[in-house]
């Protein structure tokens, strides 16, 4: 079964998006980790909940790992032009 953006489902992935925005920008998160917490865009976030979401339920998590390692590459690379930057 599909659930729709506006259903309880959609609600809850939106929640899940708050919540990690909300925990990417506390104060001690960015002190603790400034640079990645500055690599990482919005879209970053909203992919990550959405591979979390779309692979919940999966017995294998093979794929789920693979997407993960894909989005890590992404951010990291960004972590180390704005590392090479600040230099």
């Amino acid at each position: 079964m599909v659930q729709g953006e506006d259903d309880e489902g959609g609600h809850g992935r939106e929640g899940a998006l708050a919540a990690l925005r909300e925990v990417a920008t506390d104060r001690e998160m960015v002190k603790d980790f400034g640079t990645p917490a500055k690599a990482f865009q919005d879209e970053d976030y909203e992919l990550l909940i959405a591979l979390a979401w779309r692979h919940q339920f999966d017995d294998d998590r093979t794929k789920f790992k693979r997407e993960l390692r894909e989005l890590q590459a992404h951010v990291t690379q960004r972590i180390l032009d704005l590392e090479d930057l600040s230099r």
